[in-house]
């Protein structure tokens, strides 16, 4: 099964969860759509084998969004995740993981939505080029999420960062990029790449500490 497939799927799943928040006045109260949790792995034998080793480059959505396949495939697909992307999954596990996929296949999750209020937008138009974050914090959610693909200094340089189509990004470089800008891709992901959307994990206050982490990582 080519890269592009597996990117083609990501792509769509980072799609489906990236929204707009428009307001003309921020001092008003704004209600949106967004998804109430993220889906997860179901609980069977097997399920935290993909918690441990799936959800390093990808999300669970990504298992529940592709058609069934046979053993055969699922096979195929995990043992080109450990060789192709460097996943650390023992030889001994694979088996398992490849019996708890095949037992998903005939599951289809649809996270529900719910209206939720936010007292301003988190980024409004002619909004000052500065997001105040503490980036201690962001720093422990930069090494709890990120140095895989873009390694412990931000060079891109991840266990799978050089292995991605196109490679991850070196976050050392981004110094000429508006804080909105790298904002708004941490948010919302980028499209054509392995970068998924974070919204829905991290909050307004963590996002903004993570954006002033990286900044730090610029010469």
């Amino acid at each position: 099964m080519r890269v592009s497939f597996f990117l083609s799927v990501w792509l769509l799943v980072t799609i489906i969860f990236c929204g707009q928040v428009v307001a003309k006045n921020p001092e008003e109260i704004l209600t949106f759509k967004l998804p109430s949790d993220p889906i997860s792995f179901q609980p069977a034998p097997g399920s935290q084998l993909a918690n441990n080793y799936c959800l390093i480059c990808h999300s669970a959505e990504y298992i529940y969004m592709q058609p069934p396949h046979p053993r055969e495939l699922w096979t195929e697909i995990v043992h080109k995740m450990k060789e192709s992307f460097g996943c650390p999954i023992p030889d001994e596990q694979i088996s398992p993981l490849v019996d708890y996929l095949l037992s998903q296949n005939s599951i289809q999750i649809s996270p529900p939505t719910h209206s939720v209020q936010s007292e301003a937008p988190e980024i409004i138009a002619d909004q000052p080029q500065s997001f105040p974050g503490d980036p201690r914090n962001g720093k422990v959610l930069y090494e709890r999420h990120c140095p895989t693909c873009h390694g412990a200094g931000g060079k891109g340089d991840g266990l799978i960062g050089q292995s991605l189509v196109p490679p991850a990004a070196n976050l050392t470089l981004l110094r000429e990029k508006s804080d909105t800008s790298i904002l708004d891709t941490i948010r919302n992901g980028r499209p054509g790449t392995a970068m998924p959307s974070w919204k829905d994990y991290l909050n307004h206050s963590e996002l903004n500490d993570l954006l002033s982490y990286i900044r730090t990582l610029s010469p």
